[in-house]
């Protein structure tokens, strides 16, 4: 029998506690990449804080070690803990922030849920056999929490949701694979299994970042896979309010930039501190404080392809 909940008293005071807690947290853990939404006002910051710490929990999740999946009653407890707090009845400061943010903006509450069944599904299988399942993993997580994101920071077109899921997965995508021999060495392959088989890739040497012209190949293909949704879920800009616009557009472009360069050295992937070093991120951060982030190539042709 599952103990009983323990629920924080619900006043003001508690919640503002919880979004500082989130900003807190969220600033710590994004620092590298936290100008991305500098240009946002400080209000939309401040509610963005609990969504963005939806993303941090969900990725602590998927770096749980263990090979036989969490017990069944943990899964219940975390489902149950969000469900509550749609209910006013929260077991703490930070899902109280968030369950307001959401009521404020509207957010659709399977966006929230999505991403936690999604770690569960990684915990219990620990690999995908095809590329669609893998594809459908990262839009079920990535796509969800970027979906949860966009009416916080400012939506102006209805219809965005398909845009913001493509986008979301695309970007979950690129990580996953620049993350691919860091990964590797904790026993986490985010690639499908039809695919290693295909280009008969050795984990064994990939957790000793080892190369080889099958992992070039894999890698290559996986850039391409990926350019295809980014480019697709660019669609996502024309639906965003300036502000939004802006801090969408960089994390496009951090991301294409990503993919450009595995693709032009798949050995990247196997670099400890990522594809990008630090002088590519100045370069986008000083591009993003200077207003002139969307001046991404593929950008440009997405948005002249959709004018006509």
């Amino acid at each position: 029998m599952l103990a009983s909940r323990d629920y924080i008293e619900l006043t003001p005071e508690a919640i503002e506690n919880g979004y500082r807690n989130c900003q807190s947290v969220t600033n710590r853990f994004f620092r590298p990449v936290r100008w991305i939404i500098s240009n946002l006002p400080a209000g939309q910051r401040r509610e963005l804080a609990p969504v963005l710490f939806h993303v941090v929990r969900t990725i602590e999740l998927l770096n749980l070690q263990s090979d036989n999946g969490l017990p069944l009653d943990l899964w219940h407890e975390i489902r149950d803990d969000l469900s509550d707090a749609f209910l006013d009845k929260c077991t703490s400061v930070e899902l109280a922030a968030l369950a307001d943010t959401a009521r404020k903006h509207q957010i659709p509450k399977q966006y929230l849920f999505d991403p936690i069944f999604g770690a569960d599904i990684w915990m219990r299988n620990r690999k995908f056999q095809s590329y669609d399942e893998l594809s459908s993993f990262a839009c079920q997580t990535g796509g969800s929490l970027l979906a949860a994101a966009v009416p916080v920071m400012g939506v102006i077109k209805p219809h965005w949701e398909v845009a913001a899921m493509e986008c979301g997965k695309a970007l979950m995508l690129t990580q996953l694979l620049a993350n691919l021999a860091n990964d590797a060495k904790q026993n986490k392959i985010f690639v499908a299994q039809d695919d290693l088989q295909e280009c008969e890739i050795e984990i064994q040497r990939l957790k000793l970042r080892q190369t080889s012209p099958t992992l070039k190949h894999l890698v290559r293909l996986y850039c391409w896979r990926i350019e295809k949704s980014l480019t697709e879920g660019s669609k996502l800009l024309q639906h965003l309010d300036y502000g939004a616009r802006r801090s969408v557009t960089s994390l496009l472009a951090w991301h294409w930039r990503m993919v450009t360069q595995m693709k032009l050295e798949p050995d990247s992937v196997l670099h400890e501190q990522g594809c990008l070093g630090k002088g590519d991120l100045l370069k986008l951060r000083a591009r993003h404080l200077l207003g002139i982030e969307g001046n991404v190539s593929f950008l440009s042709v997405t948005h002249e392809s959709n004018q006509h």
